[in-house]
């Protein structure tokens, strides 16, 4: 039985206000109830489940993960954890409980500390957090947001993540044009494709040097995903959970959507959990014609459908961001693959068997190639 993705969108509050947040969309400002979470769990539990702690800021309702927790032992469901939190809210009690829950962490950074706070705020809030969690041995990951204002300087989040000392991988979003970031009403808007070229070869190249000088490997996570499909020699999976119909976002009154980024929009209204039963969505519309033309379209996810809906309008632009993001990615592996074969393997083929592989996505889905199981909490 293939492995499901529920999205608990535990609060749709959050004690940041990031300037390209979609989630602010959302007007209603609840919380979820342990009742609403146990009739989602209920609903999914048959199979194994990858549970994500979402919202707003989830570390606001932490009651609710705990008890989500202990629900999932009493049942015996197959399940795995994960959330994706701004990490400003960790403090040592709480780094303690995530690390004995066993919660796959994603941590929201978008640049060295001076970008973060421009774009974010609370970048000491979160580095004291990231610190709680480095002290109990629990490594985490970096998920950052990709505008035009941050994208020239992310190969320093490189050296502010080894300068943290726990964080084993980063992973890049492309922004979603709705929220804050409709209408680019707060300054922030999407990076020309050459600046998001340049951006993922300099943080690949610093990423090799970094473990050739310190031995510390951080890995870039469309690098990562692009080295195993070029292995498997084919394509190993969909983008998303979302777009082959295994994901269910779950809000805080109940309702039912199939990705975080179309909370609202009635057409992919899937039902309530009140109701005992959903409606599968799939995301999957294909390929763009171009993508049979590339080297890599038959083993490319493709771009992220949710993306393609909410940024309509410009859709060609989001096209050939997603494009440029996954085939530069592609061209990185293939070189990288091609040192291997020559017998110089030190940096690309590291087993960092301590350090987690899960990205939390921030946007409700998270990259499925297949190859992911669950684990029993």
């Amino acid at each position: 039985m293939k492995e499901k993705l529920l999205v608990l969108w535990t609060t749709s509050e959050c004690n940041l206000r990031c300037k390209y947040c979609y989630a602010s969309a959302m007007q209603d400002k609840q919380k979820m109830s342990f009742e609403t979470a146990c009739k989602a769990l209920d609903m999914v539990g048959t199979s194994p489940i990858k549970v994500q702690f979402a919202g707003g800021e989830p570390m606001l309702n932490f009651e609710l993960i705990e008890r989500v927790h202990d629900y999932i032992k009493e049942k015996g469901y197959h399940a795995s954890l994960q959330m994706q939190t701004n990490g400003t809210l960790i403090n040592s009690e709480r780094a303690w409980a995530l690390k004995r829950m066993k919660v796959a962490l994603g941590v929201s950074l978008d640049g060295t500390a001076d970008v973060n706070e421009c774009l974010r705020g609370g970048t000491k809030l979160a580095v004291e957090g990231m610190r709680e969690l480095a002290r109990r041995g629990v490594t985490v990951n970096v998920n950052s947001v990709v505008t035009a204002q941050n994208v020239e300087k992310l190969p320093g989040l490189l050296d502010f993540a080894l300068y943290l000392g726990n964080v084993g991988g980063i992973g890049l979003d492309l922004l979603r044009m709705t929220g804050r970031a409709k209408d680019n009403q707060y300054g922030v808007s999407q990076p020309s494709e050459e600046q998001l070229r340049t951006a993922i070869i300099s943080m690949h190249k610093r990423s090799m040097d970094i473990y050739e000088q310190f031995g510390r490997r951080i890995v870039i996570r469309e690098v990562e995903e692009a080295k195993k499909r070029l292995s498997a020699g084919q394509s190993s999976g969909s983008y998303c959970y979302a777009s082959c119909g295994r994901s269910i976002v779950v809000l805080p009154d109940g309702n039912i959507y199939p990705c975080g980024s179309l909370i609202g929009r009635q057409e992919y209204y899937m039902g309530s959990v009140d109701d005992g039963k959903f409606t599968s969505v799939s995301l999957c519309g294909g390929k763009p014609g171009k993508c049979d033309e590339c080297k890599y379209g038959s083993i490319c996810p493709g771009g992220c459908p949710s993306r393609m809906i909410v940024n309509y309008s410009g859709e060609q632009q989001l096209n050939s961001l997603d494009c440029v993001l996954k085939k530069t990615a592609f061209q990185i592996a293939e070189k990288c693959n091609y040192t291997m074969n020559g017998g110089n393997k030190s940096a690309e083929s590291g087993s960092d068997t301590d350090k987690q592989r899960t990205f939390p996505d921030p946007q409700g889905s998270s990259q499925d190639t297949g190859r992911r199981t669950s684990r029993a909490v």
